[in-house]
């Protein structure tokens, strides 16, 4: 069989950045006499999702030289924030509720399989880069409203969260009847920052009845996952194949403020 040679390499590059922000102020209207006070609702999202698959197979009798490479590098970056500024109206008062939420997601999953009866150097392998930021906040201001007569101040309620998530995995499989130098590796590269804060003021409506009362819930989540397999089967030399390597890192210096009354 005559030696000739195959390469199969992938590139993908993704970028995504948001920089628009959500706000809004709602202000419940009032109920006359025994009427109840109109309740504000308000849910608030941004969200940015980046998701890669990549396969990657080359059989050859001759050399297969720098072929079946996979490589993916995702970046999301977000400045934009979520505001809500929340008025329940008087009456039996109107209670508010607010939702709000920072999502970043990437996941990506790298295949890569080589079968070659001649030189395999620098092929099979899979790079994997990733990452997030995410500098904005979820803010909310909300004033229960007062009751009238007998009425009870209306009540707040306020959810928050920001998660970022990041998932890679990593197959890759050589064989080879002749050299297989710097094949088959795996490298994952992983980076989450976020300096966005969730931030809640309640305020509980006042009534002759029972007060308004207020409720909370926040949260920042980072989470990161990694799953990288190597197999070189070869005739020759194996220098510098076969390696996984794995970087993650994570900074989170954003905070969960809540002032209630």
């Amino acid at each position: 069989m005559a030696a000739h040679q195959v390469q199969e390499t992938t590139k993908i590059h993704k970028v995504k950045q948001i920089q628009v922000s959500n706000a809004a102020a709602q202000s419940g209207g009032g109920g006359s006499g025994s009427g109840s006070g109109g309740g504000n609702q308000a849910s608030q999202g941004i969200g940015q999702s980046q998701s890669s698959t990549q396969n990657s197979g080359v059989v050859s009798g001759g050399s297969t030289s720098g072929s079946g490479n996979n490589q993916n590098t995702q970046t999301q970056n977000n400045t934009g924030s979520n505001a809500v500024g929340q008025q329940g109206g008087g009456g039996s008062g109107g209670g508010n509720q607010a939702s709000q939420g920072i999502g970043q997601s990437q996941s990506s999953t790298q295949n890569s399989g080589v079968v070659s009866g001649g030189n395999t150097s620098g092929s099979g392998n899979n790079q994997n880069t990733q990452s997030q930021t995410n500098t904005g906040n979820n803010a909310a201001a909300q004033s229960g409203g007062g009751g009238s007569g007998s009425g009870s101040g209306g009540g707040n309620q306020a959810s928050q969260g920001i998660g970022q998530s990041q998932s890679s995995t990593q197959n890759s499989g050589v064989v080879s009847g002749g050299n297989t130098n710097d094949s088959g590796n795996n490298q994952n590269t992983q980076s989450q920052t976020n300096t966005g804060s969730n931030a809640v003021g309640q305020q509980g409506g006042s009534g002759s009845g029972s007060g308004g009362g207020n409720q909370a819930s926040q949260g920042i989540g980072q989470s990161q996952s990694s799953t990288q397999n190597s197999g070189v089967v070869s005739g020759g030399s194996t220098s510098g194949s076969g390696n996984n390597q794995n970087t993650q890192s994570q900074n989170n210096t954003g905070n969960n403020a809540a002032a209630q009354q």
